[in-house]
């Protein structure tokens, strides 16, 4: 069987060679299931950090208010102070999949670890889908509608954008904020935006530490070409009393720290950098990951077997077999300022190719 094993067929290594008709279709089926439960355990424990899974179709995000105590009256008796302070978001819905299929022919030569590579063919392409999904929703800056058919039109909103909802800052002013920042200078140590990134994601209290910023690959040299920059440590190398590096095991900041990102870096300015190959060259991504609320909701139906990556059965005349893997699923923002975009290179921000949401597919 192939070096890479979907999870319900690791245990079935030793019948790789053999025919799914021999082994029985009923078992090799319950192996793509047990994959894609594993899957699906894995893709939700990796959102947690950023995106949280919901069948809401809109919510109402609560501000916390600004404002001080009132000077008392000879009684004491403070007036009742009405918070107002929200916006609403909507969430869409969308549906994507895939199918692998055989004819009578193929599916009596289909092998064990033909089945196994179909599967995984069909996460990652899962994978692909859910990563630009996600990175639609936070890269595009502009307000869109979705034509919900039991709902009607929702309106899906971006990050902070400069639009008239106003957002308290720590020290009690309450104004409107962008999240969507750009420089046209290259990063160096005269253009670091790191000290700027962290102020403009702490300086909401509902907002808290660690702020991570993913970078594209190709902005790592110059990010950690910064003089400010501080690697992690290599576990297997000594280091002297003379070289600064951040404590701890660098194995224990994969969980914590990584998120959707490929490998960490180290930090700079209070604010960890997380190389993530997969966004667009010269878009950075910072999240404070302290934030009270997640940033994205995921919609799902609320029919527990559409949720997830789910599989299906399907033949249109008992020759041809389809095995079909179906997502049902659609992000929006929910915390307009727990995340925020920068783009380097221009001094104004714009949609990276590719990333206007809604995507076609």
């Amino acid at each position: 069987m192939a070096n890479e094993l979907a999870y319900g067929f690791v245990q079935y290594a030793h019948l790789a060679d053999e025919r799914v008709e021999n082994v029985g279709v009923s078992e090799v089926y319950g192996m793509i299931q047990a994959s894609l439960a594993e899957y699906n355990r894995q893709v939700n424990a990796l959102m947690m950090g950023m995106v949280q899974r919901t069948t809401d179709y809109q919510v109402r995000v609560k501000l916390p208010g600004g404002g001080t105590l009132q000077p008392l009256d000879e009684n004491g008796n403070p007036l009742p102070v009405r918070e107002e302070g929200y916006y609403d978001v909507a969430f869409p819905i969308q549906g994507g999949g895939t199918a692998f299929g055989a004819n009578r022919v193929g599916r009596a030569l289909m092998t064990v670890a033909e089945a196994n590579r179909r599967t995984l063919e069909s996460m990652r392409r899962d994978k692909d889908w859910m990563r630009r999904h996600i990175l639609a929703a936070l890269l595009d800056n502009a307000t869109w509608t979705y034509e919900d058919e039991e709902h009607g039109n929702l309106t899906i909103q971006p990050l902070a954008n400069g639009d008239a909802v106003t957002y308290l800052r720590r020290g009690g002013a309450v104004s409107t904020d962008s999240h969507y920042l750009a420089q046209a200078a290259s990063i160096d140590d005269s253009n670091n935006p790191f000290d700027d990134i962290y102020d403009e994601l702490i300086e909401h209290p509902s907002n808290a530490d660690p702020v991570v910023v993913y970078v594209p690959t190709n902005l790592k040299p110059t990010v950690t070409g910064l003089t400010a920059f501080v690697e992690v440590g290599d576990p297997d190398l000594q280091y002297g009393g003379s070289v600064t590096r951040i404590q701890g095991n660098p194995g224990q900041f994969d969980d914590t720290i990584r998120g959707f990102g490929d490998a960490v870096l180290g930090k700079v300015d209070k604010c960890w950098i997380v190389e993530w190959k997969a966004l667009p060259s010269n878009y950075m991504l910072a999240h404070a990951r302290g934030a009270a609320e997640p940033v994205l909701k995921m919609r799902e139906y609320p029919a527990p077997e559409l949720q997830g990556f789910f599989m299906e059965q399907f033949s249109t005349d008992g020759n041809l077999n389809e095995t079909r893997m179906i997502r049902y699923a659609g992000l929006g923002i929910n915390n307009r300022i727990g995340a925020l975009v920068y783009r380097v290179g221009n001094g104004a921000y714009g949609i990276p190719t590719g990333y206007d949401a809604p995507l076609s597919v």
